[in-house]
């Protein structure tokens, strides 16, 4: 059976996963919802909950079966889409660092999450990554 979908492309369990609405990412997951579903641009919900900071809701899709490294259209990865949207809070990258998340995964454009927070010369998301200088 396939899920219903928005004009985005979007399942129920893209716009949970925005929301940081763990009960329904978590009944949604139950349900047999795809968590590696991608909307037209190939966003997955971990991107969205990347994109939003939403923390245990990235933390219930990954238990659910969400890969860490999907990719969306451009070649962005979850990691790349938070390490843009940082607000002044990492523990979404810390998170999905200690998940596996590969901060050296090149994008379309030739960019890693790596280069974004050094590119954005903010301190406080760049010091995401300060251990992994030398790799």
């Amino acid at each position: 059976m396939s899920e219903q979908r928005d004009r985005d492309g979007r399942t129920a369990l893209h716009h949970a996963a925005f929301a940081n609405d763990v009960a329904q990412v978590e009944e949604l997951l139950r349900s047999a919802s795809d968590p590696n579903a991608g909307d037209r641009k190939g966003f997955t919900p971990l991107h969205l909950a990347a994109q939003e900071g939403a923390l245990d809701a990235a933390r219930a899709l990954l238990d659910g079966g969400a890969l860490v490294d999907s990719v969306n259209v451009y070649g962005n990865t979850p990691l790349w889409v938070a390490v843009f949207n940082y607000r002044g809070n990492g523990d979404l990258i810390m998170f999905l660092r200690s998940r596996g998340a590969d901060p050296w995964h090149v994008n379309n454009a030739g960019n890693t999450a790596v280069g974004v927070a050094r590119m954005v010369a903010n301190y406080d998301v760049a010091r995401f990554f300060t251990v992994i200088d030398t790799e």
